[in-house]
């Protein structure tokens, strides 16, 4: 049989973060071998990456695939079209000896609630992100917040409950459908089906601005810093969460917090802290200038 694996220097990812995908031919023997390695089409999708993935091996008369987590529409969508997903958190290599062993079970859910289809490569072993505490220094109640690239709202249910006015703001309509259902009978929660490059939200109104592994996707970056220090009131605060560097997984293009920086403090921000928010994100905290 055959089966495909989404692959980042050499160590198993998620369908819209490997940079490359591996079919490999499996012998009734236990013997395999690597028949085609070929660039994920995922890498040069503008949103819905796991989904391009998904085809390219469809094309190629795969339905078994092992990742290192799905999100839950990527999950619907390789269910819906017959593909079977193992879970396996290391080395490629190990994964094929593994899945050879029977040693991988077939996953019957999501490994992680989604963010944006594109945005979101957080692991069900990341800690510290379910319960929030990482972000209760920040907020208080009465603030107006910004979740930039909410997804399907992930963050969204935490911020609700301290602020005066909450925008929810995605490109991805039905991701935002989540969101709705959620949360749109709370008067605090505005939801913008808008490109957070240009908002409609107002000038100099938002005491905290989040984004949650989006900025390293956004191709315009420039036009992102201005729309936050637009929106932002003077001495109002930006968190940024990314993958650290030289986490092997993850999205194929990752910022350091000095490269994060330097676009915004061309733009009068200054850096407060940077935290370790999982043992994969650290979370950049900006100030805009009074």
């Amino acid at each position: 049989m055959k089966i495909a694996i989404s692959v980042s220097n050499g160590y198993v990812s998620g369908p819209g973060e490997g940079d490359e995908v591996w079919i490999v031919d499996v012998h009734e023997d236990g013997s395999y071998e690597i028949i085609e390695r070929f660039e994920n089409p995922a890498k040069y999708a503008t949103h819905a990456r796991g989904i391009h993935m998904f085809r390219g091996v469809l094309e190629r008369g795969v339905n078994t695939v092992i990742l290192s987590e799905i999100g839950p529409r990527g999950f619907q969508v390789a269910t819906r079209n017959g593909i079977k997903i193992y879970i396996f958190n290391g080395k490629a290599e190990d994964a094929i000896k593994a899945f050879i062993e029977g040693r991988l079970a077939e996953a019957i859910g999501p490994t992680h609630g989604e963010h944006h289809e594109h945005h979101l490569h957080r692991h069900r072993y990341e800690e510290g992100f379910g319960n929030y505490d990482f972000l209760r220094p920040f907020v208080s109640k009465g603030m107006v917040i910004a979740d930039l690239g909410c997804g399907t709202g992930h963050y969204c249910r935490f911020f609700k409950d301290f602020a005066s006015k909450l925008y929810c703001v995605d490109i991805d309509n039905e991701a935002l459908d989540v969101v709705r259902r959620e949360l749109g009978n709370y008067s605090n929660v505005i939801i913008l089906n808008e490109d957070i490059t240009r908002t409609t939200i107002p000038s100099s109104s938002v005491d905290l601005a989040f984004m949650s592994n989006v900025f390293h996707d956004i191709d315009d970056k420039e036009l992102v810093v201005k729309e936050v220090g637009r929106i932002l009131k003077p001495g109002g605060k930006l968190l940024i969460i990314e993958f650290k560097k030289d986490v092997l997984f993850g999205p194929p293009f990752k910022l350091s917090p000095e490269e994060v920086e330097k676009y915004f403090t061309r733009e009068g921000f200054v850096r407060e802290q940077v935290l370790e928010v999982s043992p994969y994100h650290y979370m950049l905290v900006l100030k805009k200038a009074p």
